[in-house]
């Protein structure tokens, strides 16, 4: 009897897990320990069974086309409350001493031994849910924009599953809602999303990325290949030490990423974006909040330009229906390489 499509992905999906067996995300045991969360008073609370997150999804979401922005929501909402997107949950909190008091894990700034310049210290804000992750999410995951991102993969021909790799994820949101779209569902040889960053935040996005399988009552399919890695912007090592099945992603993003004044975290950004889209017609998408620094997001762009590559702005008012935005707050950058 012939396989099944359904069957054939699943085979495929197992394919690159064997690949890159150390990065994908495994469907949780029903059993295993759960990550306790920090309550208001800093309490630590252990988070609900599987069951209760079923209902927590259907009880916390709120109705995002009227009140989705961050700024209309309380402290306890933004930091402590679980985020839930259009039927995807992500923890979140306030900062990375508390997600590290939740999981009793060590969040302490990262510093190699054989780098005296090595920097890198873990911002609390990628512990909590930003405007730019739901824009982004649900933009991609329309279905004639994936076609055109995606064109250029089509085109090649390839019977590989379709790559997305996502830098500076914090918890995963917008991954999330793309792996769960209709799109995801539908992508003829199969779906791998992978989530980056520093590797002490990322730790966050895999726990969000196992609630959110389908196994554990989630909308990710299973099917659909979940994947995290620590990943350092402008670090040649950390892009040339991804496994080959996720290296050259088809299409990479990013959610509010040009948040800071320091023009080195700018150009290391641009660096490994330059470095994950190799290829003439890939494309990586960014979702950018022109009120926190406009002027990072012009030099952003102005780097990908002189380094081969045409930005495409979208307004972003027109990304979804469901989710109003001002131009003048938020845009959507398509950096085509040439």
């Amino acid at each position: 009897m012939a396989a099944s499509n359904d069957q054939r992905l699943e085979r495929r999906a197992r394919d690159v897990e064997r690949d890159v067996p150390d990065v994908v995300v495994a469907a949780r045991a029903s059993n295993e320990g759960s990550i306790a969360r920090v309550g208001a008073c800093g309490e630590s609370n252990r988070i609900q069974p599987k069951s209760d997150i079923v209902t927590s999804r259907r009880v916390a979401s709120r109705a995002m086309s009227r009140e989705w922005r961050r700024g209309r929501l309380s402290f306890k909402e933004k930091f402590i409350d679980p985020c839930v997107v259009d039927g995807v949950l992500v923890r979140q909190y306030a900062s990375a001493e508390a997600f590290a008091k939740s999981t009793a894990t060590s969040t302490a700034g990262r510093r190699d031994d054989d780098d005296d310049d090595d920097d890198d210290r873990v911002p609390g804000t990628g512990f909590t849910v930003w405007d730019a992750s739901a824009l982004l999410g649900k933009y991609v995951g329309r279905e004639d924009v994936w076609e055109r991102l995606t064109a250029g993969k089509r085109r090649d021909g390839t019977r590989a599953p379709t790559t997305t790799l996502e830098l500076g994820a914090g918890t995963g949101l917008a991954t999330l809602l793309v792996a769960s779209s209709e799109i995801a569902s539908r992508e003829e040889g199969g779906l791998v999303c992978v989530m980056t960053d520093l590797p002490e935040v990322v730790a966050l996005a895999r726990a969000n990325a196992r609630e959110n399988k389908e196994e554990n009552g989630g909308r990710v399919p299973r099917r659909v290949l979940l994947a995290t890695r620590g990943v350092r912007w402008g670090r040649e090592e950390d892009v040339e030490a991804l496994p080959e099945a996720i290296r050259w992603p088809d299409v990479v993003l990013g959610a509010d990423l040009m948040y800071t004044s320091d023009e080195g975290v700018i150009r290391a950004l641009a660096k490994t974006t330059g470095m994950l889209v190799r290829d003439s017609g890939r494309v990586a998408v960014f979702a950018a909040c022109r009120e926190h620094r406009p002027e990072s997001i012009e030099l952003f762009v102005s780097i990908l330009e002189t380094e081969g590559f045409t930005v495409r702005r979208v307004p972003a008012s027109t990304v979804h229906p469901d989710y109003p935005a001002s131009d003048d707050e938020f845009e959507i950058l398509e950096c085509w390489r040439r």
